[in-house]
């Protein structure tokens, strides 16, 4: 009778492993941008799979379209969906969390190299290029123009577009300036630019802290956390474990880049060597509180509204990440 009883254990444990990994997600990424390098890297090292999940990823040409794509149900996880709007459907009450910061809003502010443009004031009355209305991007553009610079909405006009799109807007002379990723300037070398600013600089001087801004985060939907409650730490996991090996393997990340984005080899190189300082797999209190206070500044210049609910930002994923290699 023991040996039928410690049978029967094992087989109700074996099923419930069977079962944990056979666990599904949809994961979702930008495919440009800084969410390339992520997810490639992510999927070419199978790191979801080694976590028993099996993994479908969709790719978006669109920088809000995770978020979008989340609220319609139509994904489980992005990877690094905009903070912008990731904080302003959170607000809205969609069955959605915050589970991971995951970008770092690495970026400067950049002219011509011949530009008359010299310092971040004379942008008043200027054309900027940033991303598309909605992005993490262009709210904490807005939020620097206005917070450090004293201007409105009406003080500067905004060029959306994606960083290749804006390099060449600013080639062509089409725009005076850009916000462009420090990725992305490490790939146009053949275009002479000019600093006048950084995110991290101005975004310093608004909050009074060391911390740069949030640009991208891990967003979950509620549903699936519920329905599947042992995967969302196994995702965590995978993401904490791809970035752990990005850091250690640029040229495994290189590779991946130019497998994924047609890239060339000096370039993904390039690209490959930012790892360190774009990218973070986190939400310890510190993310939390930095996510809550990027809220209450972008609720200041009208990018987003309402009151963000505490239980939108949800550390519990990750911190049973911590006892799964």
């Amino acid at each position: 009778m023991k040996r039928i009883h410690m049978l029967a254990a094992a087989l109700a444990f074996t099923f419930s492993v069977g079962s944990a990994e056979a666990a599904k997600v949809r994961i979702g990424y930008w495919s440009s941008g800084v969410s390339l390098g992520f997810g490639s890297f992510l999927e070419a090292g199978k790191f979801m799979e080694k976590q028993g999940l099996e993994v479908e990823y969709v790719k978006f040409p669109d920088v809000n379209a995770p978020t979008k794509a989340m609220a319609a149900g139509a994904i489980d996880f992005a990877i690094g969906a905009s903070a912008g709007s990731a904080l302003s459907v959170a607000t809205d009450g969609l069955p959605v969390s915050i589970v991971l910061a995951t970008q770092v809003a690495d970026l400067d502010f950049v002219v011509l190299a011949d530009s008359p443009v010299t310092k971040m004031a004379d942008l008043k009355g200027k054309k900027i290029g940033m991303s598309p209305a909605g992005s993490a991007t262009a709210a904490i553009t807005s939020a620097i123009l206005m917070k450090n610079y004293g201007m409105t909405a009406a003080d500067f006009q905004a060029v959306p577009g994606n960083d290749s799109r804006l390099a060449q807007f600013l080639s062509q002379k089409e725009i005076e300036a850009a916000a462009l990723r420090t990725v992305t300037i490490a790939l146009l070398p053949d275009l002479k630019l000019r600093k006048i600013g950084s995110f991290r600089a101005e975004w310093k001087t608004i909050t009074g802290k060391d911390a740069p801004p949030v640009l991208g985060v891990g967003l979950m939907r509620d549903a699936w956390m519920k329905e599947n409650p042992d995967a969302p730490a196994r995702v965590v996991a995978g993401m904490r474990n791809a970035f752990e090996a990005g850091k250690a393997d640029k040229d495994g990340v290189a590779k991946a880049l130019m497998a994924a984005g047609n890239i060339k080899e000096a370039d993904a190189k390039a690209y490959a060597a930012l790892w360190d300082g774009i990218y973070t797999v986190s939400m310890e209190p510190a993310d939390i509180a930095s996510l809550k206070a990027e809220f209450e500044v972008f609720k200041s210049v009208g990018a987003v509204k309402g009151t963000l609910p505490d239980a939108a930002l949800n550390p519990a994923p990750y911190e049973a990440s911590k006892a799964i290699k």
